[in-house]
């Protein structure tokens, strides 16, 4: 008897090395490689190409975006061509979606639909759906299927109504068997773990033993409801225990080619600002050669320029930075709406300069990752020749993003022996000597699938068989599950497990706690670390910079404070922009500290002494304040003093406080600051100001708690001054005298503001200083929980960061 077996893709190479119990010699095939086999046999002509498939649904939204309503307000973000291929994918199928949908999309999804394969057709492309339904008709044609008495399926789950079909159409009526690989009895434990790093540490470590011992990694299984949730641990654990493993793949968007040229697209949208050429030129991330020390340290110490223009006229004489000009001089000529294919062509002009023997690398598999990544690039641009539509630059940016994220560059090949790591909804088509399952808790194992958000559809899964076909996978079963998770939380095992053996783990050996500064997803899971950040806040408090870092960027608070990073600040003759910022505040500290009790000088004389003043402090750094400082600072003087005239003077200068205590469930902490100015009237109402040399928050962060420094110092104004009233706090900036801040209504006039948003009565002022009270203690609760997500308040921070290197957080496009 001869029997055709079907296999899952993922054991396909198993299946193919080992002989067929039957005594048959037909080589076990997929559903999709055995209807590729019988095009092939009856030379049916059609590409299979992933690449194009996606760019078809790029063009049939393209082509109907004018007539779509019902998905018009989503049409334009790039989850939604996502969404398509899916709903396209389950459409050729023959799953019932389409009537699960609202009856006014409906029409609108079978448009695109209808799109789709007419692209798809005009390129001769036949996506999985197609190749299947095109090899129906052939099956019984085809040889292979011929000499077949049986069909098995071994291991395959729920199959759609088209894979349905063509197993029918290759039996032609002969019998069908659904098997599932077992062992008839498995040797079961079940291990509890801590936490997650815990629970692949001590996976690993068995799994290293057994390798010593002799057993082959082909003989291993690893698995867990979802695998790439715990890659992050995996990766470093099982490389220290040097566990010969199967990689998953990269994307070619991830890797230093990838990310080289979408930072110089987004950087020519943006209109090259210093950050985009920070992270074009960091070693590892962008262009291919490096630049010397001090071409980094120009930059480094560079204004806040923007425009391509102002950074050639700065950068220019530096013979590396001539050469990261020319590539974006050559990136940005003709960035326009324009055909898709012409931005190709554009783009192609740019990698001339990027050829892989430009780039400069000693690592043999880092050589390997270029080259497979300009040879995915360049398949993606070969694709995208013959699109004629016209893209927005924007648009382009994000279609060629997305194909770079679908682009997959597998890891290096290896004739070595190397276990894998699966889904545990994917076993059942093979057995081990041993399979090690993770991640086993209740609302994983089975996953509970949320309800589709479009269709309402909710996978479910049955608890029971998962189970049996996970204890039946191999001779020795060892299940485990962590107590608690990555943030700290406790879990439950999975109820369909058996009761855990403790003793395995929990019980018999001391707990070692090796701290664990991995961050994952931007949450701290070390509890140990995280009760030291919080004892040691609720000792020593924190700056009020300190509590703004957070509020603007946890991320970068995480690296000053948690971590204890200092920026690289090289040594240099010159003045960095906040050490010259640090002077003009001690200059207008001095120059308003001459008329606290004296009367105001005139213009003239209030800019003689500025200057003055500027002269003596540059020069005790040894330099001379540049004209541009000179200017602003007598343009600055001259706005001040008018403003003072109004009514409201200076009367308290660098005014430190102390010990305003913010309540928080852990214990009050003490908050402390200095304070630039403190301006008072005759009434003894006041303000505040927070000088600023740079640019300031937007009146939007503040007002949204984004930005919570001027917010503290209303705060501790209050104790400072209880019997008196606040009338305003503002960032008061220095090159160009705005004051970004909130005031009192009443007194708009007297402080020289633009009634507005930022000018509020009596009762919203009040309000919004309880909202700022309640914002800190929020910021607080997230700092004692370990949350330090890289999410900055505005992108324009990264701008400045001097943490870019370590977070490397990637320029995206705006509004996209």
């Amino acid at each position: 008897m001869t029997v055709l077996q079907l296999v899952p893709n993922q054991f396909l190479r198993k299946w193919r090395q080992v002989p067929s119990s039957t005594g048959g010699q037909l080589l076990p095939f997929t559903i999709p490689s055995l209807a590729a086999k019988i095009l092939k046999e009856h030379g049916v002509p059609y590409r299979d190409d992933k690449i194009m498939e996606e760019i078809a649904v790029w063009q049939s939204l393209n082509e109907v975006r004018s007539n779509l309503q019902f998905f018009a307000p989503i049409a334009h973000y790039p989850g939604f061509v996502k969404e398509l291929q899916w709903l396209f994918r389950q459409m050729d199928l023959g799953e019932k979606v389409l009537g699960k949908l609202p009856v006014r999309g409906r029409s609108e999804l079978e448009l695109l639909h209808q799109k789709y394969h007419e692209c798809l057709a005009q390129h001769n492309v036949l996506d999985g759906p197609g190749q299947i339904g095109r090899a129906i008709p052939l099956a019984s044609l085809t040889s292979i299927v011929k000499e077949a008495s049986e069909i098995e399926l071994i291991g395959l789950g729920d199959l759609s109504p088209l894979e349905t079909e063509f197993i029918q159409a290759v039996a032609g009526g002969r019998k069908i068997r659904h098997t599932w690989s077992s062992v008839e009895e498995a040797v079961l434990e079940v291990r509890a773990a801590e936490d997650p790093y815990e629970e692949v540490e001590t996976m690993g470590l068995a799994i290293r033993k057994q390798l010593e011992q002799g057993l082959s990694p082909e003989d291993i299984g690893v698995a867990f409801p979802n695998p790439r949730m715990y890659m992050p641990i995996i990766i470093p654990i099982f490389e220290r225990l040097q566990i010969p493993w199967r990689m998953p793949a990269q994307s070619l968007r991830s890797t230093p080619l990838g990310k080289a040229v979408l930072t110089l697209l987004v950087g020519e949208l943006e209109g090259w600002h210093k950050h985009h050429l920070e992270l074009l030129t960091v070693p590892g991330w962008g262009f291919p050669f490096e630049l010397t020390l001090e071409e980094h340290r120009v930059l480094r110490l560079a204004p806040p320029l923007k425009g391509l223009p102002a950074w050639r006229e700065y950068l220019t004489s530096y013979p590396g930075w001539g050469r990261v000009l020319e590539i974006i001089t050559a990136g940005g000529q003709g960035f326009i709406t324009k055909p898709v294919k012409e931005h190709v062509h554009s783009l192609r002009s740019v990698l001339s300069f990027l050829e892989p023997e430009k780039w400069f690398t000693v690592d043999v598999e880092q050589w390997a990752l270029l080259v497979k990544s300009w040879d995915g690039l360049w398949t993606i641009l070969d694709n995208l020749d013959d699109c004629n539509w016209e893209a927005a630059p924007s648009q382009f940016v994000l279609l060629l993003e997305s194909l770079m994220e679908s682009y997959q560059i597998r890891p290096r090949r290896s004739f070595q022996d190397r276990l894998s790591i699966i889904s545990v909804d994917e076993l059942g088509a093979h057995t081990y000597r041993q399979l090690y399952a993770g991640g086993l808790v209740e609302g994983q194992f089975p996953s509970q699938r949320n309800a589709h958000w479009l269709t309402k559809e909710k996978a479910h899964a049955d608890a029971q068989s998962l189970y049996e076909r996970l204890i039946g996978s191999a001779d020795e079963v060892f299940m485990y599950y962590p107590e608690t998770d990555r943030d700290g939380k406790l879990n439950l095992p999975a109820s369909v497990l058996p009761k855990a053996q403790g003793s395995s783990i929990t019980d018999t050996r001391q707990r070692r706690h090796t701290p664990s500064l991995f961050l994952g997803d931007g949450f701290l899971q070390d509890s140990a670390i995280k009760q030291a950040v919080q004892d040691r806040i609720l000792k020593e408090g924190l700056s009020t910079s300190q509590l703004n870092i957070y509020a603007r960027c946890p991320y970068q608070f995480f690296c000053t404070y948690v971590l204890g990073v200092e920026p690289h600040e090289e040594d240099t003759l010159e003045l960095t922009p906040s050490r010259e910022g640090s002077i003009i505040h001690k200059v207008l500290c001095n120059f308003w500290q001459t008329y606290l009790n004296a009367s105001l000088p005139s213009l003239d004389e209030a800019q003689i002494r500025i200057e003055q003043i500027m002269q003596e402090e540059y020069h005790k750094e040894g330099q001379s304040p540049a004209e541009r400082v000179i200017s602003q600072l007598r343009l600055f003087v001259r706005n001040d003093l008018t403003l003072v005239e109004q009514g409201f003077r200076p009367q308290y200068l660098e005014m430190p406080f102390r010990g305003l205590a913010i309540p928080t469930e852990e214990g009050p902490v003490e908050l402390r600051g200095i304070i630039d100015r403190i301006d008072l009237n005759s009434q003894g109402d006041y303000v505040l100001y927070d000088y600023k040399t740079g640019g300031a928050p937007t009146l939007t962060e503040i007002l949204s708690g984004g930005d919570v420094q001027i917010a503290t110092y209303l705060l501790a104004a209050k104790h400072l001054f209880p019997q008196a009233r606040n009338v305003g706090v503002a960032y008061y900036l220095t090159r160009d005298t705005r004051r970004v801040g909130i005031f009192r209504r009443e007194f708009h006039k007297q402080l020289m503001v633009r009634g507005g948003k930022n000018c509020l009565g009596d009762e919203d002022f009040l309000k919004l200083i309880d909202f700022f009270q309640e914002t800190i203690q929020g910021l607080l609760t997230r700092i004692f929980n370990g949350e330090f997500p890289i999410r900055p308040s505005s992108t324009s921070l990264c701008r400045y960061c001097p943490y870019q290197g370590i977070c490397r957080k990637e320029g995206t496009v705006n509004g996209f």
